[in-house]
């Protein structure tokens, strides 16, 4: 066991358990915008050690607010929040103002997962409870975000995990649901590209590109009888795994997050355990011992950079975001 990367550690004033937790740019300097489960939202200016309140419009008509997953773009100088839960369905705010900018839509059911990208100059967001509703939000006009044509393709069960990615030129969008499967999708098309099967609940899922060639990333449980996690790497044009899985969780890994640095395509999870690893995808391996110190479950993991320096961001049920270095 090791803390020996350890950069920052600092804890939420609420001292309320991260439920989830995103990294922007602003004037050059990363801030971390975490949803306590107290529902309330806070920034955190790392280098200054400075948290930051940031009060938020109610949704009105009775609606209730939880911010289980939040997802953050900077569109046109606006910094836009997006936030969901199994009890409210997808919600935008201007993140320093407060205002809310979209209401969550009253004819859709609740939110367990979320994803955003920047697609054509708007904000693109996947979220949903079977399968990923896509919708659309343009800075430039005033109005809330609309369902946008087509339809993904889904899971028979709600989703564990959503993520979407720009890979060989199109945008691609992968979820995992509690039917153990694991779909992708193009997200311009609606096109079904191919369906998975990881054996346990993909719980966190991505898209990356490992050797040259697009995969499919996924934290998953090794089976019915093992709460153990495990990280699988698939290949989307065979649909088959790209070697055995990797182990090393001693149970079940509830974040994951894939970027490259330098040469390598690492992964980043963050378990029940209470400790993230870091892996070397090409190479199949664990690089380095666990990554310790928090107390109980790591629910959300963020890869970034600080000062030009590579990071992983872990932060979980003990209300603490640790900074750890990934520099080789």
């Amino acid at each position: 066991m090791s803390d020996e990367r350890l950069i920052w550690n600092s804890r939420i004033p609420s001292r309320s358990p991260v439920q989830d937790f995103a990294v922007i740019d602003v004037d050059g300097r990363p801030l971390v915008v975490c949803a306590d489960w107290g529902n309330r939202v806070w920034t955190w200016d790392l280098l200054a050690d400075e948290w930051v309140e940031r009060p938020l419009a109610e949704l009105g008509d009775g609606l209730y607010r939880e911010f289980q997953h939040v997802a953050v773009e900077v569109l046109n100088g606006r910094t836009v929040l997006a936030t969901g839960g199994p009890r409210q369905n997808l919600a935008l705010w201007d993140l320093f103002g407060g205002q809310l900018l979209s209401p969550p839509p009253l004819d859709r059911a609740g939110v367990h997962a979320l994803a955003a990208a920047q697609v054509g100059g708007q904000l693109t967001l996947l979220a949903g409870a079977g399968y990923p509703d896509v919708y659309s939000w343009d800075p430039s006009r005033v109005g809330p975000a609309v369902r946008a044509a087509p339809r993904l393709s889904g899971h028979r069960d709600d989703m564990s995990g959503v993520a979407v990615a720009r890979l060989d030129g199109r945008h691609l969008v992968v979820s995992g649901g509690y039917d153990r499967r694991l779909v992708l999708s193009d997200l311009e098309s609606g096109e079904l590209i191919v369906e998975l099967w990881p054996g346990g609940v993909p719980r966190a899922v991505k898209l990356a590109t490992v050797g040259g060639r697009p995969v499919v990333v996924a934290a998953s449980d090794a089976g019915e009888t093992s709460d153990r996690g495990e990280v699988w790497i698939f290949d989307p044009v065979t649909a088959e795994p790209v070697g055995a899985a990797l182990a090393g969780h001693e149970n079940r890994i509830l974040a994951l997050d894939v970027a490259a640095i330098g040469d390598r395509t690492i992964a980043v999870t963050g378990s029940e355990d209470g400790t993230a690893r870091i892996w070397d995808l090409a190479a199949a391996r664990q690089l380095g011992a666990p990554l310790t110190g928090h107390r109980d479950e790591i629910f959300s993991v963020v890869i970034a950079t600080v000062r030009g320096r590579r990071v992983a961001l872990t932060a979980g049920r003990d209300g603490r975001v640790r900074v750890w270095d990934l520099t080789p």
